[in-house]
């Protein structure tokens, strides 16, 4: 297992950042190609599923199983897929205040990669893929068009099912 921890500090209310983030069904509003995939949850709360389509990685299915709204918190795990050749995952996502106009936003995760990519390079993959949800998330909040970066393995899974 690798650990992942990807922070940014952001000129944003936490409320404002929180306020996004806190849906579990918004993720591809902040992803590459989200405007071009699909999402459907089944459930709501703790044990909701959502059930992903990207046009950039393949199917990929997320169980949330925590959600704090008074700590601003949520965290998923994998159930299904292997994106960027992850076979398990679960990740942690935070938002917290720095003072009233700033806040720190935090996907921190750990990681266990199919057994044909190398563990480390996943890993690099998601810290991208994490960083990137980051900067949508601003970009969004913003109205500007975010700048992501280039996501290694990104097609992996297409490839190596």
């Amino acid at each position: 297992m690798i650990s992942i921890n990807v922070e940014r500090e952001v000129d944003l209310p936490a409320e404002t950042i929180w306020e996004e983030m806190k849906h579990f069904d918004r993720v591809l509003s902040w992803v590459p190609g989200g405007d071009k995939s699909t999402i459907s949850v089944k459930g709501e709360g703790v044990g909701a599923i959502r059930d992903i389509n990207l046009i950039t990685q393949g199917y990929v299915q997320h169980q949330l199983i925590a959600f704090d709204n008074k700590k601003r918190m949520f965290s998923y795990k994998l159930t299904a897929g292997k994106p960027v050749g992850m076979e398990d995952y679960t990740v942690v996502a935070s938002v917290t205040p720095i003072d009233k106009n700033n806040c720190k936003i935090r996907w921190a995760g750990e990681m266990k990669s199919d057994h044909r990519v190398d563990e480390n390079e996943v890993g690099i993959a998601l810290e991208t893929a994490l960083g990137n949800m980051v900067t949508g998330t601003i970009a969004l909040l913003k109205g500007k068009k975010p700048v992501f970066t280039e996501q290694p393995l990104e097609d992996w899974q297409k490839h190596n099912r």
